[in-house]
């Protein structure tokens, strides 16, 4: 960025910093749309920065980093056992069948009939009660195990 010093007429440079959110790539991800929407963010960030009365014109770019890190979403299918300081909570329900190995990976499922059908003993258990009540819930369309963004279509179809 550079700016003319008023009293002394002298142009002064410096570098400053503007940056885009951080953005999750996949393999689907369409780059070009991507690359456009965080260079819209910069661009509108530098915007900002001149506008507030600051002096500075953009000058050119000294350098672009891009820093890529490992992604590991969310994802059902497995039971793993709290560690002890949340199942103290007695807050969370971790859901197992009689043998751990086994999964039918429906987790979202049986929690959330759980917890609209508390009980006092072993509520991590599915048993045929539970099979029974959740049958009251609506899943129509929703895959298992079930994606973060399946949630809002199940709260829609559960009101």
């Amino acid at each position: 960025m550079e700016k003319t010093d008023l009293q002394s007429g002298q142009s002064l440079a410096e570098e400053h910093r503007f940056q885009s959110k951080n953005e999750i790539v996949l393999e689907s991800t369409n780059k070009n749309e991507l690359w456009s929407l965080l260079t819209e963010q910069v661009l509108e960030n530098l915007t900002t920065f001149q506008m507030n009365g600051s002096g500075w014109i953009f000058h050119s770019i000294v350098a672009l980093d891009i820093h890529p890190v490992g992604y590991k979403p969310l994802r059902g299918g497995t039971f793993v056992k709290l560690p002890e300081f949340l199942s103290r909570k007695e807050a969370l329900e971790n859901m197992k069948f009689r043998n751990e190995k086994k999964t039918d990976n429906q987790c979202f499922k049986w929690c959330v009939a759980r917890a609209l059908n508390p009980v006092e003993r072993d509520s991590g258990r599915v048993t045929k009660i539970l099979r029974k009540q959740a049958e009251s819930l609506n899943f129509r369309g929703i895959e298992f195990p079930v994606s973060l963004k399946a949630i809002d279509k199940f709260e829609r179809l559960n009101p």
